[in-house]
């Protein structure tokens, strides 16, 4: 199990409280390859000057161990502009080969250091209201490090442009993976031992420290214990359980000892040296916890190890930092030194295991098909099936048989790669079979029918049969073999009263019927016993529904949808 540490952390000043692992302002010393469960507990003061926990809703937690503002001691960097990439930058350049590195991807500019900080470069446009817009990349610096650039002048009418260069190591310990602390386990009851003849029946009860407040519940047979605070003495507990139903006074025992948060708690005198059947319970739904976020991290990175190489000391003292995100803005709400000494006992095999290889071009090569001429010839330009038989001739663009009979040349069948067009016949199983494109203005045919272009007729009967799908249009294939067109909608329709014995009709536009067209009519879910409709069209794009009462009674039929689909004649 990993070691916490925990960090209480007054946000408002950035400082350590004088709580958890850190209780006397120091954190512990880690050791190297060890893991940790890194725990932080934000807090800020109130009105009153005292510590609340601070609402970490929607905020996130970075934790970096390294040196500040270290650069790398190995490596390149580029820069980019405007998507074209510089040649590869040492990590100690000079200001001549960075202006060298860049004067292939950008104007007219100038490189100076950057005040003290190692690594830093400054570019400076030279002509004025000339932008600067560089990106970077960190290629192969080593340790792992980051290019960060940032502008320092934006350029405008005589003031020319300049950009800040940065090579910062990153963290050689980086952790942004922090989650909210459980609390199970926490709080537990566990049983050492059941009672007998010889011995009482017993059982441990742990309060953990990031139990900070409220009360616990302890149960025996249906009954329980009033809310017992955190941090009660034994006495407190022994006074809460002999009220219970049950045990009776004098025959429970609760010894703390030494043990801080840990409770014996045992069954005597009546209830002693006897297995008691009944189990004791715990409800720990009243404990108030601290409210911590936490990650596992192994001190176990080639970053460190770096560390430790640059200083040759057996311990380190590198600088750590936390840093809160909330809305989107950072802010470091702890910086301060930590200790990181070496391990004995390594981790990882003794032998390191077999590493990614490359091959050779020599290699490579080799481990190709072999050229020859029975297999893959690449001086002939063939290829060879299992027996040995040419089956292409890719420099004459054939495909053979068994026999070495041409099946198909590319050339013959008309296939460019200028085109990618068919340009002569391709016949299937006969003389009239298949048959694409014979000119340039004709499309598809089937069946012995000559190609036609793209049908146009609205007609599907009449365009399968123009490809020859379809023997021709004249004979009856279903129902409305020539209809050209079908057309449907819904209208909302009121009828108004329709008298007995009589007839009311409603005209509906639908847009493209035409006189002696065929009207279907969809009725709605619900209609009056008695009434017929139908539907007819009276003019281009009119259409009329009859409402037809043949009962002896006037019918006023309510507002419905109704589908009206027009069959083109």
């Amino acid at each position: 199990m990993a070691q916490n540490i925990d960090f209480y952390i007054d946000v408002t000043n950035g400082a350590l409280v004088a709580a958890g692992s850190s209780s006397n302002g120091v954190v512990p010393t880690l050791t190297r390859n060890d893991t940790y469960n890194f725990r932080v507990r934000l807090q800020e003061r109130d009105s009153a000057n005292f510590l609340r926990d601070f609402d970490t809703t929607g905020s996130s937690i970075r934790l970096g161990i390294g040196g500040i503002d270290d650069g790398p001691s190995d490596g390149q960097f580029k820069l980019v502009l405007n998507s074209v990439t510089s040649n590869a930058i040492s990590f100690n350049a000079t200001t001549t080969q960075v202006l060298n590195a860049i004067s292939g991807i950008a104007g007219q500019a100038t490189v100076t250091t950057y005040g003290s900080e190692p690594y830093s470069y400054l570019i400076t446009a030279v002509t004025p209201n000339t932008a600067l817009s560089f990106g970077g990349s960190n290629f192969t610096l080593f340790p792992t490090s980051s290019v960060i650039i940032s502008t320092r002048r934006f350029p405008a009418s005589g003031v020319q442009a300049q950009q800040i260069i940065k090579l910062r190591r990153n963290p050689a310990v980086y952790s942004d993976t922090f989650t909210t602390a459980p609390t199970n386990g926490v709080v537990f009851l566990t049983k050492l031992q059941d009672g007998s003849a010889t011995q009482n029946e017993t059982y441990r009860l742990t309060v953990g420290p990031e139990a900070e407040g409220g009360s616990l519940v302890l149960g025996y047979d249906g009954t329980s214990t009033t809310g017992i605070p955190i941090g009660a003495t034994a006495a407190s507990f022994t006074e809460a359980l002999s009220a219970v139903t049950g045990i009776g006074a004098g025959n429970i025992s609760v010894d703390s000892g030494n043990n801080i948060g840990k409770y014996t708690i045992s069954f005597v005198r009546g209830l002693g040296l006897q297995n008691i059947t009944t189990a004791l319970t715990l409800d720990a739904s009243g404990v108030v916890f601290g409210n911590f976020l936490q990650s596992s991290v192994t001190l176990a990175t080639a970053e460190l190890d770096e560390l430790f190489a640059e200083e040759g000391t057996d311990t380190i003292t590198p600088t750590i930092e936390i840093e809160l995100t909330q809305d989107g803005t950072p802010k470091t709400v702890y910086q301060g030194s930590i200790s990181v000494r070496r391990d004995l006992i390594t981790t990882g095999a003794v032998v390191p295991a077999d590493q990614a290889s490359y091959y050779t071009k020599s290699e490579a090569n080799a481990l190709f098909v072999e050229d020859s001429t029975s297999n893959v010839d690449a001086t002939g330009r063939r290829l060879y099936d299992a027996s040995s038989n040419q089956s292409i001739n890719y420099g004459s663009r054939l495909l053979l048989d068994s026999t070495n009979t041409t099946q198909l040349s590319w050339a013959t069948a008309g296939i460019t790669t200028t085109t990618a067009t068919i340009n002569n016949d391709i016949s299937v199983g006969s003389v009239n079979g298949m048959r694409i494109g014979t000119t340039t203005s004709q499309k598809l045919a089937f069946f012995g029918k000559t190609p036609v272009a793209q049908p146009t007729d609205s007609n599907a009967i009449s365009c399968m049969a123009s490809l020859g799908l379809f023997k021709d249009a004249t004979t009856t294939y279903g129902v409305f073999p020539s209809s050209p067109r079908t057309l449907t909608t819904t209208a909302s329709i009121y009828f108004g009263q329709v008298n007995s014995n009589s007839t009311n009709s409603v005209s509906v536009v639908v847009t493209g019927c035409s006189v002696n067209d065929i009207v279907l009519i969809g009725l709605p879910p619900t209609i009056d016993n008695g009434l017929a409709f139908a539907g007819h069209v009276t003019t281009t794009n009119g259409i009329e529904i009859d409402c037809i009462n043949a009962t002896n009674g006037n019918i006023t039929p309510v507002t419905a949808t109704y589908r009206v689909t027009v069959i083109g004649y």
